[in-house]
């Protein structure tokens, strides 16, 4: 199946969009007035990087269809 618009809305403005997140671990945790209050180490555990194509328009592409990236 080749893909050359977005099967939701049909632009063809679609983007590989990364995301990197760096994860803080919990240390602990306590109940709060109106909600929970979270103990996050200082030291970041590590980072997790994901990745995915999406249109301009927010559609993604389903993580079930899978895709392969090359860099232009």
């Amino acid at each position: 199946m080749e893909v050359s618009a977005c099967p939701a809305c049909g632009t063809d403005d679609i983007r590989y969009e990364r995301t990197e997140v760096t994860v803080y671990p919990l240390v602990s945790w306590r109940s709060g007035d109106d909600k929970p209050i979270f103990v996050a180490s200082k030291e970041p555990s590590g980072t997790e990087t994901t990745g995915r194509i999406v249109c301009v328009n927010g559609h993604a592409h389903p993580d079930r269809v899978g895709f392969d990236l090359e860099w232009a």
